[in-house]
């Protein structure tokens, strides 16, 4: 387990982990994502460091690059820009992607396996298991921290064990009960408790808690998630009967095709309707196609992918095909409703998404006409991860002014440039542009706001973009 950290220094580099998160992002849930900037990318990669060199992971090779970069690009996103929706979804997608590398590459031969159900479901066991490890970093700790060897450290451990049942008991049971039948014992208990009270305050203690804590859990997390383990199952394919296969994915096709028919009214428009709300009903209805059918339609693939006979398969392609159809359609609606009322975080990331999804059909597409099978459901994996993870180290919010900035120019444009103040600190200069040239505006005022919270931040919560604040 340890090849490159002894036992004791890993221990003691996961509790410096452990103070650094206490000393930089302690509070974080009263400041919201603002308190978070270059502190969250040092601890993430520190943390990653620690797990490879610890947990004896041999260098990252060229398949292990492909989950490595992504997971870099999301901790760098929180140095580089305040943006919060994207801080806000990282907060969930850095953890995810942090145990998902380790469990990965910590599989012998991990690039030859089939991500199927069996594999997923390991996945996810290894990923809850490490709840299992506790008492084993918690044994890790004990042994780095006491000097003397196993057989003192078992008197500690026990010594210490004792302590803790004894004041549990007593704070829960004996002094609650002994207070309740004797005032002047009562009062002494209370004179106790406020003389610890002023020692130690509430805060220290539950700092000291969540330290505890935070130790035990890297240490069970690199117990569990970095153990060098063999996952082997058989490639099984279960081949799927043609005649039903067919019937299935004909009638679906069939459904699509008469779906198109009926839409072509609304399926390739050239103008928006004047009204706000008729507009609205037109793009969303082509974005939550592009939503539900595209995932359904990929789930289809999947089953049905290799696993039936070639005339099956070529109405797979068809029915891609048809699938790619409204994909175009939602994106062309969807770039319409840009040029008329402009980007925002929503009709951005969905705009994005759009995108993203005709690419995916195109390469599922292709993978029906190689002679090698394709691992669908890796490929899946790797692309919605790349997807994202680019896309956090992009300036959106810049992306979203400049391009709303140069729509609202156009002649009849629909865009109300008051609307982008809901986006942070990332476009202040253009803030700043918008409120000279519109004095009486909200611009000034968003101006004023955005420098008072970035001067608020201390000097490890800020962002790149707080450092660009100061020069300007």
């Amino acid at each position: 387990m340890f090849t490159t950290l002894s036992k004791r220094e890993t221990v003691f580099a996961a509790i410096l982990l452990s103070l650094y998160w206490i000393a930089t992002m302690w509070g974080i849930w009263t400041k919201d994502v603002q308190a978070l900037g270059w502190n969250l990318t040092v601890f993430a990669i520190a943390a990653f460091l620690l797990y490879t060199f610890a947990g004896g992971s041999k260098r990252p090779g060229r398949r292990e690059y492909v989950w490595l970069v992504p997971f870099l690009l999301i901790a760098l996103s929180y140095a580089l820009y305040e943006n919060p929706f994207v801080k806000a979804v990282n907060m969930l997608m850095l953890p995810l992607l942090f145990v998902s590398y380790f469990i990965i590459t910590s599989t012998k031969h991990h690039e030859k396996v089939e991500w199927n159900i069996p594999w997923i479901r390991r996945m996810i066991e290894r990923a809850v298991g490490f709840v299992t490890q506790i008492e084993q970093g918690i044994s890790a700790i004990t042994g780095a921290l006491i000097p003397g060897g196993a057989r003192r450290s078992d008197l500690v451990k026990r010594i210490v064990t004792g302590l803790v049942i004894l004041v549990a008991a007593s704070l829960l049971l004996f002094v609650p009960l002994l207070s309740g039948a004797d005032p002047a014992f009562a009062s002494m208990m209370q004179g106790v408790k406020t003389f610890v009270l002023d020692l130690i305050e509430p805060e220290t203690l539950l700092k000291l808690a969540v330290f505890l804590a935070l130790t035990v859990l890297t240490l069970a997390g690199l117990f569990g998630w970095t153990k060098e383990e063999e996952f082997s199952v058989r490639k099984e394919t279960k081949h799927m009967d043609a005649v039903v296969s067919g019937i299935v994915l004909g009638g679906i096709l069939l459904l699509y095709v008469l779906f198109l028919f009926t839409q072509l009214k609304t399926l390739w428009v050239y103008e928006l309707p004047r009204e706000f709300l008729s507009t609205e009903r037109l793009v969303k209805s082509g974005f939550w196609q592009l939503f539900f059918l595209s995932g359904i339609n990929v789930c289809l693939y999947v089953l049905y992918y290799r696993r039936t006979s070639k005339h099956v398969q070529a109405l797979l392609a068809v029915f891609m095909f048809a699938s790619l159809l409204l994909l175009l359609s939602a994106a062309k609606r969807m770039g319409m409703y840009v040029y008329s009322y402009g980007f925002s975080y929503e009709k951005f990331f969905a705009a994005y998404t759009v995108v993203f999804s005709v690419f995916l059909f195109l390469r599922l597409i292709a993978a029906l006409f190689r002679k090698e099978k394709t691992d669908i459901v890796r490929y899946l994996a790797v692309a919605f991860v790349w997807m994202y993870a680019v896309v956090t180290v992009l300036p959106v919010e810049q992306m979203i002014f400049r391009a709303n900035r140069a729509l609202a120019g156009r002649p009849g444009s629909r865009i109300d440039m008051h609307e982008l103040t809901m986006l942070s600190g990332d476009v202040l200069s253009l803030g700043k542009e918008q409120g000279v040239a519109h004095p009486d505006s909200r611009w000034p005022a968003w101006v004023a706001e955005k420098l008072a919270i970035a001067d608020q931040k201390r000097f490890f919560e800020k962002t790149f973009t707080d450092l660009l604040m100061k020069k300007e």
